[in-house]
C-alpha cells in the first residue's frame, strides 16, 4: 500500500529493535512514507539499561526500512537540548525535504519511587517529555505553516 507515498515522516525515539518507535517507523514505511527517525542510544544504554541496544542499530534499521523502497535518514538527538527542534528540522529538510508528519515518541523516564524522586529527576523528565515535545511540535507547525504559505496560490 502507498497511501503515504511522497510524505516525509519524523519519528522521535526509535532507538531499539523492540521499541515502539521502531514499530511506528515500520508502519509508516509500509504505507510508503519516507522516514527520518531519531535515536538516543546512550540514554537507552546508560540510563534505562535496556538489554537490546546495539551500537550500529540505527544503520541496520535504516537498511531494513529501505527495503520498503523509501528514503530513510536518521540522527542521534537528545530532545532535552534547547536547540534540538531546530537542529532536527534543519537536518530533515537538508537531507530529504519538508516533513508533513511528526510522531513524538521519544520520552525520558526513570523508574524511581517517591523516596528517590528529586528536582533533577523531574527536570530531566520535563525537559524531554514536556518542553522537548512541545517545542518540537511548535517548530514543526511553524515550518509547515511557512511551507503552506509559500505555495503558489491557484490562478482564478
Amino acid at each position: 500500500m502507498s497511501r503515504l507515498k511522497g510524505k516525509i515522516a519524523i519519528v522521535t525515539g526509535a532507538s531499539r529493535r523492540k521499541g515502539i518507535g521502531t514499530a511506528i517507523c515500520k508502519a509508516l514505511a509500509s504505507e510508503g512514507a519516507d522516514i527520518f527517525f531519531t535515536h538516543f542510544s546512550s540514554y537507552d544504554k546508560n540510563v534505562i539499561q535496556y538489554d537490546d541496544v546495539e551500537d550500529d542499530w540505527s544503520e541496520q534499521f535504516s537498511e531494513e526500512l529501505r527495503n520498503f523502497d523509501i528514503r530513510v535518514e536518521n540522527m542521534e538527538l537528545d530532545l532535552s537540548s534547547l536547540d534540538s527542534p531546530s537542529r532536527l528540522l534543519d537536518e530533515v529538510e537538508a537531507r530529504i525535504g519538508t516533513p508533513s508528519i511528526l510522531v513524538n515518541n521519544a520520552t525520558y523516564s526513570v523508574d524511581v519511587g517517591f523516596r528517590q524522586l528529586n528536582n533533577d529527576i523531574l527536570d530531566a523528565h520535563y525537559a524531554v517529555n514536556v518542553r522537548g515535545t512541545c517545542m518540537l511540535s511548535v517548530e514543526f507547525a511553524r515550518r509547515l505553516d511557512r511551507s503552506l504559505v509559500n505555495k503558489n496560490p491557484p490562478i482564478a
